[in-house]
């Protein structure tokens, strides 16, 4: 079911079906039989058009075609849901997709909570509409089996697979077509590596860090090139960046500290980029800066080129709404804006690129009522919410 955007109609709508999916209105059950039951990562295949959302438990996993935003049922039923076999783990915590040259999609999740927990599942999913395991699925990521694994991102130019382990603080690199760890990984980075983001019009894969104050910057097509480091200020959560010809932006949130920080990089000498945003929670005892305060604790981040050589960035809220950041195409004037959403909490979030590697839309997941909302990056407007 899709549900449009209907001014304070819809608000009042998306509340009530908010109460009935928690039982407030006792209802029981989800009510959207089995699809999007707990929508928690959100990963596309622009090449394909595809959205595959991966559910946090219960061996959910929803495809959602992106022409239509419509979900592309089998059979009537998910993707895969609790009566498949178990092909994913038990929970979910990261997930990235890569097109093959068949026309299919190759998935790698990555879980938490039970062991072993490090180690990646790759599932194929094939034009025809079936999944499974891949011949060299899971790979396993060196170290303990209960190291976590806080980041995955593939550059689909080089075939490779980028994975953070926070428990030794090392990044490995994996073939995507055979799953075998590349020569000269794994990296040292340090401290406790997390999310994960990749530009690869400047060749550059950041790290983030929520054990210090610095984030790492890789050369992803040279693993002997010595990592570099930012003082970004403060620990952090998640990382995004987007360049267009005026340069390149940075754009991180704060992990212990509710804050969102924007920095123009300097490649040439990484010590030089400046600090050129910075959005706070509002004093309590001040006046709310209405509508560009945040409604609730950054998550998630993703960012992009627009067509018009823009650049834009969306953080996800636990308020289910977004902070989105409006970037002019000379990079000198930022403007951030609250997209209200009402839905309830905001997990993952991806983009839809073009052919040209520009953002023509961005979906964010909520598994607190079951919803992919879906934007128009030009506009900063909600256009759908896919349930």
């Amino acid at each position: 079911m899709k549900i449009k955007s209907g001014g304070r109609l819809f608000l009042l709508g998306l509340f009530l079906l908010s109460l009935l999916k928690t039982g407030v209105l006792g209802c029981a059950g989800s009510g959207n039989d089995g699809n999007l039951d707990f929508p928690f990562i959100p990963t596309i295949d622009s090449t394909s058009n595809r959205l595959f959302v991966i559910d946090n438990q219960f061996n959910g996993l929803n495809l959602i075609n992106t022409l239509t935003d419509d979900i592309v049922e089998f059979d009537g039923e998910s993707l895969l849901d609790e009566d498949d076999a178990q092909l994913l783990p038990l929970f979910p915590n990261q997930g990235v997709v890569a097109p093959l040259q068949n026309g299919g999609s190759r998935l790698f999740v990555s879980g938490g909570g039970v062991a072993p927990t490090n180690q990646i599942i790759v599932l194929d999913f094939d034009p025809a509409g079936t999944i499974q395991p891949t011949n060299f699925s899971p790979i396993p990521v060196p170290g303990s089996n209960t190291d976590i694994l806080s980041g995955l991102v593939i550059d689909d130019e080089l075939q490779t697979l980028f994975v953070s382990n926070a428990t030794t603080g090392m990044i490995h690199a994996f073939d995507i077509l055979s799953g075998v760890e590349e020569s000269g990984s794994p990296i040292a980075v340090g401290g406790v590596p997390g999310r994960l983001s990749l530009d690869t019009e400047i060749n550059l894969l950041v790290v983030s860090n929520s054990a210090g104050n610095t984030v790492s910057f890789i050369d992803p097509q040279n693993f002997a090139t010595p990592v570099r480091t930012l003082d970004v200020g403060i620990p952090t959560r998640d990382v995004a960046l987007a360049s267009n010809s005026s340069g390149e932006i940075f754009f991180i949130n704060g992990l212990n500290q509710n804050t969102a920080r924007v920095f123009r990089l300097n490649l040439a000498d990484l010590a030089a980029s400046d600090l050129v945003f910075q959005l706070n929670p509002p004093n309590p005892s001040e006046p709310i800066p209405d509508p560009n305060f945040l409604t609730g604790n950054l998550n998630r981040v993703t960012a992009g080129r627009l067509t018009d050589n823009r650049l834009a960035a969306f953080y996800t809220q636990s308020s289910g709404d977004l902070l989105a950041l409006d970037i002019t195409s000379d990079l000198n004037n930022i403007t951030p804006a609250i997209i209200t959403i009402g839905a309830i909490s905001g997990e993952g979030i991806d983009r839809l690129l073009d052919a040209s590697g520009d953002l023509t839309k961005v979906y964010f997941a909520s598994p607190g009522i079951g919803s992919v909302t879906v934007i128009d990056p030009l506009t900063n407007q909600f256009t759908d919410q896919i349930q």
